[in-house]
């Protein structure tokens, strides 16, 4: 479990990702914003990843922050 920033690292995968062989590997499309802010209307605590730390803290300011970042480095792939 983090209560560490888990944006940053999420950023500067979907970078690296974005210009290398795994580019598109995370699906954007018109509804992913959206998804987004309604998962965190609900306000969670925790969150957790398939694969990772379980972030602890303000999910609904980290979901809208995940929203802004896969908005800035995969919609302009899309």
């Amino acid at each position: 479990m983090t209560e560490s920033d888990v944006i940053a690292r999420c950023r500067k995968m979907l970078v690296d990702y974005q210009q290398g062989s795994l580019a598109d590997y995370v699906p954007y499309c018109s509804v992913t914003d959206a998804t987004l802010h309604r998962l965190a209307a609900l306000q969670p605590r925790r969150l957790t990843t398939m694969h990772g730390s379980v972030f602890v803290g303000d999910g609904s300011k980290a979901l809208h922050d995940l929203a802004t970042v896969w908005r800035e480095v995969l919609s302009v792939q899309s």
